[in-house]
């Protein structure tokens, strides 16, 4: 009971993906990747200022404290913003975000496994190998014309 809130969330930060990269890719079409982005991260940052004016802004020590490997998200969000608009726009919603849980399903298997980024380890499992299969064969399912 205790993962039903956070399970909820991200099952809506999910639907919130699939329509960000969808009006993303609308966008891309319009004015091109790299100006897409700048877009993206500047109406980000407006509604991140403003959420820090309601919420109160961290202490400068608490970014000293950070692990290094915490910054490299924006950059890392530059890539995910230009790729999956680029590649909705090639492949359509279904197919794009049908590829893209598959490579976050796949990479969040590989770093529980080794507890990457101070994530508690959940050892590789042969099940957990079949779930990230039946994922496969779900995609294949939802593609199919």
């Amino acid at each position: 009971m205790k993962l039903l809130l956070p399970l909820m969330i991200a099952s809506l930060s999910g639907l919130a993906m699939t329509f960000q990269g969808t009006i993303n890719a609308a966008l891309k079409d319009r004015v091109g990747v790299a100006p897409m982005s700048v877009t993206v991260h500047l109406i980000g940052l407006i509604v991140s200022l403003a959420a820090i004016l309601v919420t109160g802004a961290p202490k400068i020590q608490e970014f000293r404290n950070a692990p290094f490997y915490s910054y490299l998200g924006g950059a890392l969000n530059v890539a995910i913003i230009g790729g999956v608009a680029w590649a909705i726009a090639k492949t359509g919603a279904t197919i794009g975000i049908s590829a893209i849980l598959f490579g976050q399903l796949t990479t969040a298997v590989i770093l529980d496994h080794f507890g990457i980024f101070s994530l508690e380890v959940i050892p590789f499992s042969w099940i957990r190998l079949a779930g990230v299969a039946l994922m496969l064969v779900g995609m294949r399912l939802a593609i199919y014309k």
